[in-house]
């Protein structure tokens, strides 16, 4: 179809639902019956001239069903994966591997992809979870620019972005109901009332082929598809030398934002994709994204808003950390309303001496998610901000009572001159609350049904007054309990059944990350169980050097051996833990590699895989990284003329590398 036609197109699909509009809605028509007929007879044979049918033709009578359900299907032809995410013009250099590449505005709304059979739109589909989507076939019908038919045979299946134009969300938010056009088209996808869907103005910007391309080259195949009548976001080529011009890389970010806020595309970044689809399809791909292009993501952005009060969160620890509660803001479709301010020194660092109600502050998503207060109009003087009626001001001791329990708290400063502020309260029940809903919750033994709020009523009701372990003496309450509101014999039953189920149905390892050892948490807890398997195993480690192991720095040594087992050990003598099939020995223990560290890279042959090459290596004492640093002794790659980032690393710090059969030959 070529441009003339298509404006030509364009402009009567405008012309005549406008003129329609008004018609229907109690105007006046700015043509004659005649006028419009001639009009329409226009467009019919443009229609059949080019093979293109708009969704919003008024040649089209399509319908507005009410749908009983949205049904999910499964994603054909290629999963609908996520982009991996970039912020410099060096990562997108590095990442373009001498290939040329092509920049495409990002656009800020719902994937959808669309499949046509023979020119005919048969289907469209959500992202989903990648694998598994929503159908909303009928959905894209009721789009501004969906393409109901084009001239194409065959299977013809192409990814595109459902979005709303700035131009349309002032038309559909004339009255100020909706947050952002993201959240307006993402919730029009979700509805089952198609003429709500058309009133929401979507449209559809094709930014992939996935099938029925002519060609090898992206750029060629996204060019045959406005051809066909699709929309297409602005796009900029680079060539392969790019990695040596930063500046022009820069300069295309922000020629193609700049593009997308005059044509009223909302964005979220720029896309940068291989132009050569084989090699581009070579590079395969992770679980949560393909490894033919990257998503630039721009600086973070600071939104200005204003202090409430600060409120405190209480840990298993008894550690209070403040939280900033400001104004809220919306920062990329989410409301934004709270952040962490991690530590007393951080909230002096940040807010100044003495934080006070109204102060502006300046908020953004670092890394695009979490929220963060980069900074703030400071004085030293005036009124102090109170948060839940606790006086809340930086000077001398703070004067903060605990939230929780209203008893004092006290400035203790770490060894890195971190000011934290603690509860000294022992009975606090904030801390018996956290200790036990992170020993009960995901992070530890996971055991179903009871909450965090459960928690805090067998607190209240004093049934857990200072232990973990009471717990397991609940099932004497059952009575009792039952008969409280909200509860039931089949809610309390489920309860106690899980805490009675957690004695004979929990590993070791969530065992070790649940009862709280500072700093040690499911991954280091796995770790220790690969070479201590039982629970008396693990205790007669305590004491040892745990710095041996591979990610156990000093604070975690000291966390593990420091640590009051009292409890756990009361706990531990009742429990039947899930056995581990092997463990491997210690690396204290083994004396051949003792203090040796290993990297692994490249494909291995003696071994059955890496893993199995990994847990010799730890069974000898050993240790294994996934990284090289100065630490590594030696790098185990078959290629010695491999040039890989490893290779090239190994070989610049002078640390051996070695194939496995030398490594066979090494442990003898």
């Amino acid at each position: 179809m070529n441009i003339s036609d298509k404006f030509d197109m364009l402009l009567l699909i405008k012309t005549l639902n406008d003129a329609s509009s008004k018609y229907y809605n109690g105007g006046e028509s700015p043509f004659s019956d005649k006028q419009f007929d001639n009009m329409l007879a226009a467009l019919k044979e443009l229609e059949e001239k080019t093979g293109v049918v708009y969704s919003n033709s008024p040649t089209q009578n399509v319908g507005a069903p009410v749908l009983g359900t949205l049904n999910e299907v499964e994603i054909v032809k290629q999963p609908m994966l996520s982009l991996d995410k970039v912020h410099t013009a060096e990562e997108i250099a590095n990442f373009q591997s001498g290939y040329d590449i092509i920049a495409s505005i990002k656009c800020d709304g719902l994937s959808v992809r669309l499949i046509y059979k023979d020119g005919n739109l048969v289907s469209a589909n959500t992202r989903g979870n990648g694998y598994i989507g929503s159908d909303i076939t009928n959905h894209v019908k009721q789009f501004l620019n969906v393409p109901l038919k084009i001239k194409k045979e065959g299977t013809y299946i192409i990814d595109g972005e459902a979005i709303i134009f700035a131009r349309d969300f002032a038309i559909v938010n004339k009255n100020g109901e909706f947050k952002n056009s993201r959240n307006t088209a993402s919730g029009a996808l979700a509805l089952l009332d198609m003429s709500i869907v058309k009133s929401r103005r979507l449209s559809f910007i094709a930014w992939d082929v996935i099938e029925g391309g002519k060609y090898n080259l992206y750029h060629y195949n996204i060019e045959e598809a406005e051809s066909l009548g699709f929309k297409i976001p602005p796009m900029m080529a680079i060539d392969a030398t790019c990695r040596d011009r930063l500046d022009e890389i820069e300069d295309v970010n922000n020629d193609l934002i700049s593009m997308a806020k005059e044509m009223g595309i909302p964005y979220d970044g720029v896309v940068w994709r291989i132009n050569d689809i084989e090699a581009g399809r070579k590079m395969g791909k992770t679980a949560h994204h393909f490894l033919n292009a990257v998503a630039w993501k721009p600086a973070n952005e600071e939104y200005e808003t204003r202090l409430k009060y600060i409120d405190y969160d209480v840990s298993r620890m008894g550690i209070l950390t403040p939280v900033a509660v400001f104004e809220p803001i919306d920062i990329d479709g989410s409301t934004v309303e709270r952040a962490s301010l991690h530590n007393m020194s951080i909230m002096k660092e940040v807010l100044g001496e003495t934080p006070y109600a109204g102060q502006p502050v300046w908020v953004i998503k670092a890394n695009m998610i979490i929220p963060q207060i980069t900074r703030a109009i400071k004085k030293d003087y005036g009124d102090i901000i109170a948060a839940g009626g606790c006086t809340v001001g930086l000077g001398g001791d703070y004067g903060v009572l605990c939230p929780i329990c209203g008893g004092l708290t006290s400035i203790r400063t770490s060894e890195s001159g971190v000011d934290v502020l603690y509860c000294d309260n022992e009975n606090c029940p904030g801390k018996l609350a956290q200790r036990i809903d992170h020993y009960a919750g995901k992070k530890g033994l996971d055991i179903k049904g009871i909450s965090r709020k459960t928690i805090e009523k067998l607190i209240d009701w004093g049934w857990i007054n200072d232990s973990i372990s009471e717990l397991y003496d609940l099932q004497s309450h059952r009575t009792e309990w039952i008969s409280k509101p909200g509860f039931g014999a089949a809610s309390v039953d489920k309860i106690l059944n899980a805490i009675e189920e957690s004695r004979s149905d929990t590993s070791l390892e969530k065992f070790i990350s649940g009862i709280g050892i500072p700093l040690v948490g499911s991954t280091i807890a796995k770790e220790i169980v690969k070479y201590y398997p039982t629970w008396e195993k693990f205790r007669e480690a305590v004491g040892s050097d745990w710095t041996l192991f591979d990610g156990f720095g000093e604070e975690i040594n000291k966390a593990i051996n420091n640590f009051d087992y009292t409890e756990a050990d009361k706990i531990a003598a009742t429990f039947a833990f899930k056995q581990r099939s092997s463990s491997v020995k210690a690396p204290e223990t083994a004396a051949a590699f003792k203090d040796k560290v290993f990297c692994i890279t490249g494909k291995v042959h003696i071994f059955k895989n890496r893993d199995e090459l990994k847990a010799d290596i730890e069974s000898l004492g050993g240790k294994v990284v996934s990284s090289m640093s100065s630490k590594v002794n030696y790098l185990i790659n078959n290629d010695a003329t491999s040039t890989s980032a490893k290779n090239k690393a190994a070989q610049a710090a002078g640390i051996p590398i070695i194939t496995e059969e030398e490594y066979v030959e090494m442990k003898g």
